[in-house]
């Protein structure tokens, strides 16, 4: 059986061919699947989980259907949608997953993260995280009517893609050293991790060892899927 793990679906009412592509891939590996991993911008955005339409519900059928089948499902939040709570969580019967979270692949510990607190290059980035994390400003931004989140949403998604055309490409990277600290201190040779959009495998050795780095792509033009076997490794499809 394989272990699948996807980052960066970026689900949206606008582009319902990332929901149609998530079907496919159930379809295609219904049969030798047995945990399907998501590292985070599961969603496009998110405002809470009193915020609910026919898009989310689509969305909803999707995961049961992949549950229905017995495959675990786990998720990790990422920048645009930390706000997926236990409610949403209870109606795809999924794990929530704290960032970053060792995990065992047949027998191999892995690292796995949705990236962005690895770009320590990005220190207003940084800044922002910090406080967006916290619980007492989600609890906060929460309270507002539902009007108003999905306004300030829109908002901040437009700032996001203003703030991305004017900042250095490579600060919005991973830093190696980052990546090689959060591994060393799990005790893992190997992280898989989203964010940057910018898929492939990152070998860096220290020590005299080996530290694999997996990205995996965003599914806005084509999609990545980590596929994890047992015997066999990792590899990107």
């Amino acid at each position: 059986m394989s272990i699948l793990v996807i980052s960066d679906l970026h689900l949206n009412p606008a582009e319902p061919e990332g929901l149609a592509a998530l079907t496919a891939l159930r379809q295609k590996w219904a049969e030798n699947c047995s945990d399907l991993y998501i590292l985070g911008d599961f969603f496009e955005a998110w405002v809470g989980d009193d915020d609910n339409n026919a898009f989310v519900e689509a969305t909803v059928a999707e995961l049961q259907a992949w549950h229905q089948l017995g495959i675990k499902l786990y998720f990790m939040p990422g920048n645009r949608d930390f706000l997926l709570g236990k409610d949403f969580a209870k109606r795809v019967d999924w794990t929530l997953l704290s960032d970053p979270h060792i995990v065992d692949f047949y027998g191999i510990p892995v690292l796995l993260s949705h990236g962005d607190l690895l770009c320590t290059g990005d220190l207003a980035y940084q800044r922002w995280r910090h406080y967006a994390n916290s619980h007492w400003l989600q609890r906060l931004f929460l309270a507002l009517p539902l009007w108003l989140r999905r306004k300030m949403a829109r908002k901040a998604r437009q700032k996001s893609k203003n703030y991305v055309q004017t900042i250095d490409s490579v600060k919005m990277d991973i830093v190696t050293d980052a990546a090689l600290a959060a591994m060393k201190q799990a005790h893992s040779t190997v992280l898989i991790h989203g964010h940057t959009h910018r898929p492939g495998y990152h070998i860096c050795y220290r020590d005299h060892r080996a530290f694999t780095r997996v990205t995996l792509s965003d599914w806005h033009d084509g999609a990545h899927v980590l596929v994890w076997e047992k015997d066999v490794g990792c590899r990107l499809v």
